[in-house]
């Protein structure tokens, strides 16, 4: 005939993974209530092998009865998923980047022949070449900013989104990596200018005012 325990909840766990559907108790009620000692303890230690062997170590002389013993074919299973995965990830973001870098070239290139006659003109009421060239940098900065910030918000929402659809679990924003995304789109920004910068240098008043 079967026990019955009577328990509290005292909270919930969220990891998103195995441990989110078990129930935990304390080590003396589960005694209490079956009988028996445990004879496998778990212990989940995240870190690099060294780390983990280290631990190992560490349990080994503190409880010299125990056996001490890594499941190796998950730990090694899941190294070997992750590092794929970050790979894969950084390919994907170096691809992302140079279609960015492309589509930001292009719009530049584009804004220079469409403004051509805005700049000749300018040239000619005796504006320099540093600061034309300022001025458009200036504007391209101001693009990769505005492309960061919405990027960055669009982002957050797929996350999130993603997160609850698939995981079931909640994507909480990290707002300390946003001045690191706006500095790196505005500095792929400026590089892309860079080409279109020096077709604007290339700009002669009278040849343009002509109409040629």
């Amino acid at each position: 005939q079967g026990k019955t325990l009577q328990v509290s909840p005292a909270g919930t766990v969220q990891t998103g993974a195995a441990e989110d559907s078990r129930i935990y108790i304390s080590l003396p009620e589960f005694v209490k209530w079956t009988g028996i000692q445990p004879s496998t303890v778990e212990v989940a230690a995240g870190g690099s092998p060294e780390e983990v062997t280290a631990m190992m170590t560490q349990l080994s002389q503190a409880i010299p009865t125990a056996d001490v013993r890594p499941v190796r074919q998950i730990m090694e299973g899941e190294a070997r998923v992750l590092g794929k995965t970050r790979a894969t990830l950084l390919a994907a973001s170096a691809l992302i980047i140079l279609t960015a870098a492309l589509c930001v070239l292009s719009t530049l290139m584009g804004w220079v022949f469409d403004r051509r006659r805005d700049f000749a003109i300018m040239k000619a009421l005796g504006a320099s070449g540093r600061l034309l060239n300022g001025f458009f940098a200036m504007e391209a900065a101001a693009l990769g900013a505005t492309g960061a910030i919405l990027g960055f918000l669009v982002g957050i929402g797929i996350a999130a989104w993603i997160g609850r659809a698939n995981f079931h679990a909640t994507v909480y924003p990290r707002f300390s990596v946003l001045p690191i995304v706006l500095v790196g789109s505005i500095a792929v920004t400026l590089l892309s200018a860079i080409v279109p910068i020096s077709l604007l240098r290339r700009v002669q008043p009278a040849v343009i005012l002509r109409g040629e």
